[in-house]
């Protein structure tokens, strides 16, 4: 059983934004940040759920069953639903629906931001770095 948890981190005023994913799997626990294209904080979600795909497509042996947790209710209801209401999100409904259909034992599910706490901080702590090592 894997276990992902994630979240991303936006500069409203520049317009910039990080992510990061923590793995846990057979006891082990990896994280990772991305430096990410969306200038708001819903692409930046919808992003970092196609970077924990992305990265289970890599490293998902067929039979796992995975959990991916986001505090992030637009993009969990987006992916139960298969369905979103503004256009601009409909690129990453796509890329989302093509990453996970070879996944039968995967569930997304809505965590309050309170249980996300690690990945909302490594995803601050990322944008900070960023933010300081750009002089943005």
């Amino acid at each position: 059983m894997k276990k992902i948890y994630i979240d991303a981190s936006t500069h409203p005023k520049k317009q910039i934004s990080v992510g990061a994913l923590i793995l846990h799997s057979n006891g082990e626990k990896i994280s990772k940040t991305y430096r990410l294209r969306g200038t708001n904080n819903h692409e930046a979600e919808f992003e970092m759920l196609i970077h924990a795909l992305t990265l289970l497509r890599e490293t998902n042996e067929e039979n796992d069953t995975i959990f991916i947790y986001s505090d992030s209710r637009i993009v969990v209801d987006t992916f139960h639903k298969k369905y979103v209401k503004k256009n601009e999100f409909k690129p990453y409904l796509e890329k989302i629906l093509s990453l996970s259909e070879d996944m039968p034992h995967l569930y997304l599910e809505w965590i309050p931001e309170s249980e996300n706490k690690m990945a909302d901080h490594h995803a601050k702590q990322a944008l900070h770095h960023y933010l300081k090592t750009m002089k943005i």
